[in-house]
């Protein structure tokens, strides 16, 4: 009999206990302010695109480095990796020397929260004639600034699909 009793205790506990669990997850969150909004992050990270597009296709490498974090490493292909942003400004003016080709920039993917975010794109750069000259994706690592709440690149991983893409429109 008692063997019953403590069973029929234990479930009543069990059934109050899920229940109020149930309740608590099921409350909607209403008062709390989102403090991250992903969409604005993906609608300032394309016009940032549309910003270094445009700089490195007018061949500015002073707005091009300025897209990247003061202690930010660029690993150009086939060159040595560079850190900060005049070694980023020297190794764009370098490039820009030879016959550049226009790029174009579009994100595929983003995640994040508060104080990084992870991009996605591919981009295509085509020459004087239009042709595609290279193409491929990359991996952009972004970190927040905090005194204006811009994110500047930190990292990049690239993938071309055709290689020594420099290499062969340097004069």
């Amino acid at each position: 009999m008692k063997k019953i009793q403590l069973l029929k205790i234990v479930c009543a506990s069990l059934i109050l206990v899920s229940m109020s669990c149930k309740k608590a997850e099921e409350t909607p969150a209403e008062t709390a302010k989102p403090t991250f909004d992903l969409a604005a992050e993906k609608t300032a990270v394309e016009a940032g695109y549309r910003e270094f597009e445009k700089a490195f296709n007018a061949k500015d490498s002073v707005t091009l480095a300025n897209c990247y974090a003061t202690d930010a490493k660029f690993m150009p292909q086939s060159s040595k990796a560079v850190e900060g942003r005049p070694a980023i400004q020297k190794e764009f003016t370098q490039w820009f020397k030879g016959d550049t080709p226009q790029i174009a920039i579009k994100l595929v993917e983003l995640w994040g929260n508060e104080t990084n975010l992870t991009a996605e794109n591919s981009w295509t750069m085509t020459g004087k004639d239009g042709k595609v000259v290279d193409e491929g994706k990359s991996i952009e690592l972004y970190k927040k600034k905090k005194a204006n709440g811009s994110y500047y690149v930190i990292a990049i991983i690239r993938i071309c699909h055709r290689p020594n893409r420099f290499l062969l429109l340097k004069k």
